[in-house]
């Protein structure tokens, strides 16, 4: 099956440099993969000056004459640059023309640009940021939010979970995934009163709920996904990223 995907070619720290590279190498691994590059039309035709054609075949070029920076309020990403990259990618999934939008740039922006342009699904408030995290199965735990949302309601973490599951069930195939919330500890009285809330609502819900997880359970790949806010979620995965780094390094 024929996918397109539309990538912000001036977004991330480093811009056409890295995502010229990347999406030409990735549609010489995928055969019927087609990509929408969305920027400055030409600096992108420039780098891809010395790509095979049968690989230029399947690009197509969307002009854009601004660029979100990383330093962009999130304001001036949506009301005052409406023909950046980033919100060019996004209306080409709005108007059918791309399955998907991929960004490196701006998170925040890209999240307010994603929700004012391609609103969210019914029945979901907001959207939220997933990432697959390491475990010792060797498969990866889904975790969400990753900090979108700071402040939330016991709705909308029963939203998350069933936003993850849907991913799950699609992008790893995975038949029931089972779902843990984030918590204190493993007992139904520990948490806060938002915690203690979504538990019950993810109990009554049709989800193949877990139940309370704690922040080792992530690495032990004690369920398929772990719901959280995305304050809790941020500090989470900083604190990976900055053990992972001293590990590594």
């Amino acid at each position: 099956m024929s996918v397109t995907l539309a990538v912000d070619a001036m977004g991330g720290d480093h811009g056409i440099v890295v995502t010229v590279p990347a999406s030409t190498g990735l549609l010489a691994e995928l055969p019927d993969l087609h990509i929408r590059l969305v920027g400055n039309a030409d600096l992108i035709n420039q780098a891809l000056s010395q790509v095979p054609s049968e690989i230029k075949s399947r690009i197509t070029v969307v002009h854009a004459s601004e660029v979100v920076t990383m330093d962009d309020s999130i304001e001036v990403a949506l009301r005052k640059k409406k023909d950046s990259s980033m919100r060019v990618a996004a209306e080409q999934v709005k108007e059918g023309l791309a399955q998907a939008a991929i960004s490196a740039g701006n998170t925040g922006a890209l999240m307010a640009i994603s929700r004012y342009v391609l609103k969210t699904l019914d029945g979901i408030d907001r959207p939220a940021i997933a990432a697959v995290m390491p475990n010792q199965l060797g498969r990866g735990t889904i975790v969400l939010d990753l900090g979108a949302n700071a402040d939330c309601e016991a709705i909308h973490l029963l939203q998350f979970a069933q936003m993850a599951d849907v991913m799950a069930r699609a992008v790893d195939g995975i038949a029931n995934p089972t779902i843990g919330l984030l918590n204190i500890g493993e007992e139904v009285i520990k948490g806060n009163q938002v915690v203690k809330e979504a538990g019950e609502l993810l109990r009554q819900s049709s989800l193949n709920f877990y139940g309370n997880v704690e922040g080792n359970d992530i690495f032990k790949g004690t369920t398929n996904i772990v719901v959280c806010d995305g304050f809790v979620g941020n500090v989470a995965l900083k604190t990976s990223e900055g053990l992972a780094y001293m590990i590594s390094g």
